[in-house]
């Protein structure tokens, strides 16, 4: 089954009978065949290269500590150098002078010779920060990978579409967030114009899309209460049960996203100048965030209006349907999260702190305040381990109640509602035919 399914001996599929699910594991470490670091320096100048105020309060703590490990020994070096000074000033021989300082020197450059290649690769920040910055890097190489890794994620969410599920929930821990978002987006693409072609249900249209335009109205009007996610949400799953009653073979119910680093996605994807968060105003990445948005290159939940130009900057009036008067209502390209709701949790850090996940964060600021955004407090050994609790979201189990990631993610696969599949099971098979293409496994689009 995983290599009918994804082409890798490496994938795996879990089993829960009692809960009526199939899990799958897709694996994509053996495609990250780019250099190791690529990417790697820029990525940590456009960190660590800031303000103060403008470093985000998840890596204040460990941005504080970098810069102290760094400027300690380099203020210790010169204040030798000085002391030295002063000793020559005062006849000692000159030969004594250096040599203390020679060893001195030598002592601290050499223990840092021996624990920054330690650090780099065996620390956080290789299945962290590393992979993160590979992912993002623009070198063709890294494209190439990039392009390898969310292929293999389209093959098999497209084939997870071909065959007995009536839903799919897609889950993205750390990168595989950024992974699955790409993925997402991709089969989206592909598959939004797609639907039954018959009169009838051309005629049924998508009675919901107007109650869910004016939630996502609602919800970019004013603050993102706890309320208008739920009401907004709902609208979602409302309109995916309209979507699959019109034969779309779409069946991503749900996006669920854990400690990824997308809350830098300003810094890493948009890729402001290395220095420009040194300058007194840090809007210049939000801008180009922005434009991305725009463009395209970047869908949000509620996403934006398939009506507004791209030149146009802002939200708009919410307005998701593709095509004209006369033809079957589909959605546009931008509007993947118009019919799949996203569930973001992290183990949030205190500003100051190094304790909580230094890649999590709130997603609502960047990618729209329709994400459901849960800061969980739970956990407590896991996420109070500096630089570890990255790995720990699924340790620990109901330990904390609803402070616990297992009872938010119980919550959001919701097994035991049949009523949400009725829907899905009764839908009309699409016909690729109605808009003159097939969708394509990406392996066969390639030969």
């Amino acid at each position: 089954m995983p290599l009918e399914l994804t082409d890798s001996y490496e994938a795996r599929r879990y089993v829960s009978p009692s809960a009526g699910a199939d899990l799958f594991e897709y694996d994509w470490s053996y495609l990250m065949t780019s250099t190791r670091y690529a990417g790697f320096v820029p990525a940590l100048a456009r960190v660590f290269l800031r303000l103060p105020r403008h470093v985000p309060d998840q890596l204040f703590g460990i941005w504080r500590l970098a810069w102290t490990v760094l400027l300690v020994p380099l203020a210790l070096l010169v204040g030798l150098l000085m002391f030295g000074g002063y000793f020559l000033h005062s006849g000692v021989a000159g030969w004594i002078v250096g040599l203390v300082t020679s060893v001195v020197v030598l002592s601290i450059g050499l223990a840092v010779l021996r624990t920054a290649p330690r650090v780099l690769t065996r620390s956080f920040l290789t299945t962290g920060f590393v992979n993160v910055a590979r992912y993002f890097d623009p070198a063709p190489d890294s494209h190439a990978v990039r392009h390898a890794i969310r292929g293999g994620l389209v093959d098999l969410l497209y084939s997870l579409h071909q065959g007995r599920y009536a839903r799919i929930v897609v889950m993205g821990h750390g990168i595989g967030g950024c992974i699955a978002y790409d993925a997402l987006t991709t089969l989206w693409a592909e598959t939004h114009e797609l639907h039954a072609g018959s009169d009838e249900t051309a005629s049924t249209g998508l009675p919901s899309l107007g109650r869910l335009e004016e939630a996502a109205d609602g919800l970019a009007a004013g603050p993102a209460t706890d309320g208008a996610v739920e009401e907004f949400q709902a609208m979602q799953l409302a309109l995916w049960q309209d979507l699959r009653t019109v034969g779309n073979p779409w069946l991503v119910t749900d996006f669920v996203t854990l400690g990824t680093p997308m809350v830098f996605a300003d810094l890493l994807l948009a890729r402001p100048p290395m220095l420009s968060g040194l300058s007194r105003a840090d809007g210049r990445r939000r801008e180009l965030f922005d434009r991305l948005t725009r463009r395209g290159v970047v869908v949000r939940c509620p996403p934006r209006s398939e009506a507004l130009p791209v030149d146009v900057a802002g939200y708009g009036p919410a307005s998701y349907r593709s095509g004209t008067g006369g033809t079957p209502t589909v959605l546009g390209a931008q509007s993947p999260f118009a019919v799949t709701r996203w569930t973001n949790l992290w183990f949030p850090v205190r500003r100051g702190s190094i304790r909580g996940d230094w890649f999590g964060g709130g997603l609502g600021a960047l990618f729209g305040p329709g994400i459901r955004d849960i800061a969980v407090s739970g956990n407590m050994p896991a996420r109070l381990r500096p630089g570890a609790a990255q790995t720990q979201y699924f340790k620990h189990p109901d330990r904390d109640g609803e402070g616990d990631v297992a009872f938010h993610l119980r919550g959001v696969l919701a097994l035991a509602d049949r009523a949400m599949l009725a829907a899905s099971l009764a839908a009309p098979t699409p016909d690729p035919a109605t808009i003159g293409r097939v969708v394509h496994r990406s392996w066969q689009r390639s030969m």
